[in-house]
Parts: structure tokens; C-alpha cells; sequence
């Protein structure tokens, strides 16, 4: 889809550009670029990835191939193919020619080992070796020859955090990976045979996010506690520690034209630090709810930032003060500031990420419920159903509504894509029905 586009204006009176580019119909978890900065990456909620072109920004393919939310996409360094991970637990290979040529069409291969969601990704210089993250607690690491010819394997298995693997990376010459987890470790290990060999950080509260720059002797990583932390690579030494007491960091990205470090928190506060002088640029709010993934496009001042909105924000840093910044954007549809009935508040915070009501249904994890009293289940034209729904005989009324927010998903629609989720409060799931009932129905 097109760009979406506010300006703010100046005191000098010059016009800054803030870019929204939509092409998803729930929050934004990642983004990557292609090796040769052609093509950008962005992985969503909605379960989908969507490949988009550079300069242009313009949306070329929507991949769709997981069964939930997807966390995060990387290239190969070829530039070749790319992978994908979600909460499905799986890894989607994907031919990048493929991708430029039938677009939606393209089928991916599946990666399968892991038992937890799939969150981070790295790939050795080489291109020889894949790294997967996940929340099983298992660093998993994948023989791309076989992957690329499209052959089953058994991911080799780095196991000692104690807890979910939040975030991984090769060490420049592949043969050491860094990986960082809820335990509070930042674990360094050897690749030939897997042997864990020290930890270089022992933090007290699990690591969100990590980077690693050799080059500059840099360890950078985001904690659950709050904290933004710089340290010496070679010593673990910290240098800088910052940011707000228990919000959590949920994201990172290094410009390293400029040398500059940006990290972004859980309430959308970015902060950019200057590497070279170790001073703070920018502190600034720059979304209404979590920053999930930022990244600095090469060759200019643009960073890209995904969030809890359904849209990719572009912001020219360097432009403009840090005292416009105070409204990024529209507040979220499920995080409410005006006087609304109980249902419809029970419909904003159960079902308004993944649903509409309206018959075009945008692109959202789930079907519109537009008319979806009396529907047949897995039978709206256009949305891609699991085979479970394709196969269910359910009729959508009050009564398979009701049940299915007092059992849960998974026992009323097993084997199906929906979120497990249950709702304890009789009056919340009898006044969600009867605002559903009221909402979809007057719209005939």
C-alpha cells in the first residue's frame, strides 16, 4: 500500500517528513534488510511477512506460510534466500527468486526441531550455518546445504540457559556464538563441538536483546529490568548503563555509518546514544505502546521502527528536535481512552489485534467477523483457514461464541491457528457476545 504521511513543521519552518507504511493487519515484530539493501523484510502478528522493495517502500510480496505470529525474518548473506520464525515453533526457508517472481504464490520449506517459539536468527559470514533462538531453551543450529536442496534434519542443540534464548549471534569468524536469555546470561560458545565456554554477562534480570560489534569491542544488550547497557566486548567491563527502571528493552540496532546505537523500551521511548563520544542524541517517544524491532537504513538518517501498530514508522532522527516527538501517532485501537461499553472494550482487548467488523476485514491474523452469526466456519471467501476450521461442522452463534471464550480455542477448535485465550468473567463473555451480536449485524 501507499505511504501514509504526516508532517510536522518546524520553528524554521521546514517540513519533516514522518513516514507509515502499512501493509499488515496487526502489530509489526521485526525487520530486516536484504545483504544488498534492495529489499526489506517485515514480520507481523497477523502471521504473515511481507517483503518490501528500497528505496520505494513499496509492498512487492506477502508471505504467508505460519500457523501464528511471526517474530522475525533474516537474509542469507548471499542475499539468496530468506528465513522466517514464529510462535508456530517453525522455521519457513524461502527462495528469494521465487519470492520476485510469483510473489504471494511462493511456498516455503519447513525447518522443524524446535518445541517453543522461533525469536531470533543469525547466519555465519560464510552463509554454511543458520542459528535459531527459541523459547524451548535451545540454541538450534542448521546445516544450510541441506536446507537449500530441501532436506530434513535434526538441528544440532546448544543447551545450558536456563529459560527461554531470547537473541543470537556468530561471532565475525564462526567459529564462537553469543546468545542471550531470560536467565540473565550472555553465553559464549564454540561451534565445532558445541562446548559451552564462559558466560560474559551475568545479569541479574533475563536479556532481551543483544548486539555484538568485534569490530568495535562492543557488547550492547537490553534487559527486562529496564536497563541499556554498553560493555567491553573482550571484558565484559560496562561503560554505560541506562534507561527506566523496570520497562523492558525490547529492541536494538546499530548504525554503523554514523556510529550510533539506538534502543528501543516497551512504552515506544527510543533512546540514541553516540558511540564516539558515549553521549545520549535522542530520547524521545516513538510509539504509543512496544518497540519491538529498530533499525537504521544505510547511507542516510532514516530509522525504520516496528511496533504495536499495524504500520512500519519511518523517522528522519537527524531533522528535527526531540521536543516535536512528544505524539508519534494515533493511539492503538486496543488501548483505549474514551468511555466505551464493556463489551466493546471486551471485543478491543480479546479480538480487535487479529478481527474487524467490517466486510473488508483488512489484512488481519483472523477472519472479519462481519455477519459472523450463522457463518459456517472456515467458509469466508479469501481468508486462508487451517485444515482443522476447513474441516469443522461449528455454526458461529452465541452459544459457540460463548464456548468458545469459557473452554479456549483449543478444545472447542483444536488444531486451529486461533491464540489460546479464555475468558473467567461470565458478564465480560456475555457482554462481548451482545456487543458482537449488536456490531456485526447492524451493519447489514
Amino acid at each position: 500500500m501507499a505511504s501514509l504521511c504526516g508532517l510536522f513543521c518546524l520553528l524554521t519552518g521546514t517540513a519533516v517528513a514522518l513516514e507509515q507504511y502499512t501493509a499488515h493487519g496487526g502489530p509489526v515484530k521485526h525487520l530486516t534488510l536484504s545483504p544488498d539493501g534492495s529489499l526489506m523484510v517485515s514480520s507481523s502478528f497477523d502471521y504473515s511477512a511481507v517483503v518490501w522493495s528500497v528505496p520505494e517502500l513499496a509492498d512487492e510480496a506477502t508471505l504467508i506460510g505460519h500457523d501464528a505470529a511471526v517474530n522475525v525474518a533474516q537474509f542469507t548473506p548471499d542475499g539468496d534466500w530468506l528465513v522466517t520464525g514464529g510462535d508456530d515453533n517453525q522455521i519457513l526457508l524461502w527462495s528469494v527468486a521465487d519470492i520476485l517472481s510469483l510473489g504471494d504464490e511462493t511456498t516455503p520449506f519447513v525447518l522443524r526441531g524446535h518445541y517453543g517459539k522461533i525469536v531470533d536468527f543469525a547466519f555465519s559470514a560464510d552463509g554454511r550455518y543458520l542459528v535459531s533462538a527459541s523459547w524451548d531453551g535451545i540454541v538450534g543450529l542448521w546445516d544450510m546445504a541441506l536446507a537449500r536442496n530441501r532436506l530434513e534434519q535434526i538441528p544440532i542443540s546448544f543447551r545450558g540457559h536456563d529459560g527461554p534464548v531470547n537473541d543470537v549471534q556468530f561471532s565475525a569468524d564462526g567459529k564462537h556464538l553469543f546468545s542471550a536469555g531470560n536467565d540473565g546470561h550472555i553465553r559464549y560458545w564454540r561451534v565445532a563441538d558445541g562446548e559451552y565456554l564462559r558466560s560474559i554477562v551475568r545479569n541479574g534480570w533475563g536479556v532481551n536483546v543483544m548486539l555484538v560489534d568485534e569490530e568495535r569491542n562492543i557488547l550492547a544488550y537490553g534487559s527486562t529490568d529496564g536497563a541499556m547497557v554498553l560493555a567491553e566486548l573482550n571484558t565484559g567491563a560496562e561503560y554505560l548503563r541506562m534507561g527506566e527502571d523496570r520497562v523492558p528493552v525490547l529492541s536494538v540496532g546499530l548504525n554503523s555509518t554514523a556510529n550510533q546505537i539506538a534502543f528501543g523500551n516497551a512504552k515506544g521511548q527510543l533512546k540514541i546514544i553516540d558511540l564516539n563520544t558515549t553521549t545520549l542524541l535522542r530520547d524521545f517517544r516513538a510509539a504509543n505502546g512496544p518497540i519491538w524491532s529498530v533499525m537504521f537504513m544505510p547511507n542516510n538518517g532514516d530509522m525504520m521502527i516496528a511496533s504495536l501498530d499495524d504500520f512500519i514508522t519511518k523517522w528522519q532522527i537527524h531533522d528535527f528536535p526531540p521536543e516535536i516527538l512528544d505524539t508519534p501517532g494515533p493511539t492503538r485501537r486496543f488501548k483505549l481512552t474514551s468511555e466505551i461499553s464493556n463489551g466493546e472494550r471486551q471485543f478491543a482487548r480479546k479480538c480487535s489485534v487479529c478481527h474487524t467488523l467490517v466486510e473488508d476485514g483488512a489484512k488481519r491474523a483472523g477472519p472479519t467477523l462481519y455477519n459472523i452469526f450463522g457463518r459456517e466456519a472456515g467458509t469466508l471467501p479469501g481468508y486462508k483457514y487451517s485444515k482443522a476450521l476447513l474441516d469443522s461442522n461449528i455454526i458461529w452463534g452465541e452459544e459457540t461464541i460463548h464456548r468458545l471464550f469459557t473452554d479456549g480455542p483449543d478444545v472447542v477448535t483444536p488444531g486451529t491457528k486461533m491464540p489460546i485465550q479464555r475468558m473467567k468473567n461470565e458478564a465480560d463473555r456475555q457482554d462481548l457476545i451482545a456487543f458482537l451480536k449488536q456490531a456485526t449485524t447492524s451493519l447489514n
